[in-house]
């Protein structure tokens, strides 16, 4: 005879019946989403705001506050406020990001600098985001992150 047994359906059946309630609401979990993606566009803008320091040989600032981040240099290389916007590599505004409703931004420091060489300042800052974090060595400005 062909044909499955009654044990094997009620097996495959409940299998589905776990799946469905363990998995599925994680795939449609729009905030774990939101959350998950801002992290990664706050961790790319420190690496990025460290590579243009090197690069351009001016200085880059990082600032991070609950509502978001942004990265600016100064006017003039030599010294100033950080009054200058970093625009995004594409051209399309503004290198900064708001975080989305629910989401929580904090650091150990609401300031980095990344100076000519790449080096942070103050060191050793921890950024926060919704549970998950990222480290700035200071003396490398290396982003340490997954």
């Amino acid at each position: 005879m062909r044909g499955y047994t009654l044990i094997e359906l009620v097996t495959v059946i409940l299998l589905i019946g776990i799946l469905a309630a363990l998995a599925i609401p994680r795939l449609f979990d729009a905030a774990a989403f939101s959350s998950r993606g801002f992290f990664e566009e706050v961790i790319h803008s420190a690496r990025y705001g460290q590579k243009l320091a090197v690069a351009s040989g001016c200085a880059v600032q990082l600032s991070i506050s609950g509502g978001g981040f942004a990265l600016h240099q100064r006017q003039n290389c030599a010294g100033g406020a950080f009054n200058r916007p970093v625009p995004r590599p594409s051209g399309s505004g503004a290198f900064a990001g708001k975080a989305p409703s629910g989401v929580t931004l904090s650091a150990t420091a609401a300031t980095i600098v990344f100076d000519s060489l790449g080096r942070a300042t103050p060191g050793n800052i921890t950024v926060f985001v919704d549970g998950r974090s990222f480290r700035i060595d200071g003396e490398s400005g290396y982003v340490d992150g997954p």
